[in-house]
């Protein structure tokens, strides 16, 4: 009987390592080529640093990209509000970065979108986009 489960046990964490190393790339994650242009080429920065999110709030035209830049020297994130559930704009959970590296997405729709760091939630920020 013991000799089963184990086989069992094996079966199940060979298969788990099988499949895990063939999931999908996210579609947006760490910057590590250069930034290309929005669709109107137009680019916005903000910096994480020890304040907070620099400039807190901006303003964009449809199709500019915005890339975060984590200068903190922390892992952070880029999350929607609300904080802690993230569901008011989903396409702006980046997810985590870690200190000295980038995260970008492409404002493609008119609005005011606002946004926090997970891991400090009173560092926030919002991008109206016109």
């Amino acid at each position: 009987m013991n000799k089963i489960l184990l086989i069992i046990v094996a079966l199940i964490v060979v298969f788990g390592a099988l499949t895990s190393s063939n999931q999908p790339e996210p579609t947006i994650s760490q910057q590590t080529t250069p930034i290309e242009m929005g669709t109107n080429n137009q680019v916005a920065n903000v910096v994480l640093g020890d304040s907070g999110f620099a400039p807190k709030d901006i303003t964009v035209k449809t199709g500019t990209r915005v890339v975060w830049k984590n200068s903190s020297g922390k892992s952070a994130t880029v999350s929607s509000d609300n904080h802690p559930t993230h569901r008011l704009y989903p396409f702006l959970n980046l997810g985590e970065f870690p200190g000295s590296s980038s995260l970008q997405v492409v404002f493609e729709k008119a609005g005011k979108y606002s946004y926090h760091n997970h891991y400090n939630a009173s560092e926030t920020g919002t991008v109206t986009v016109e």
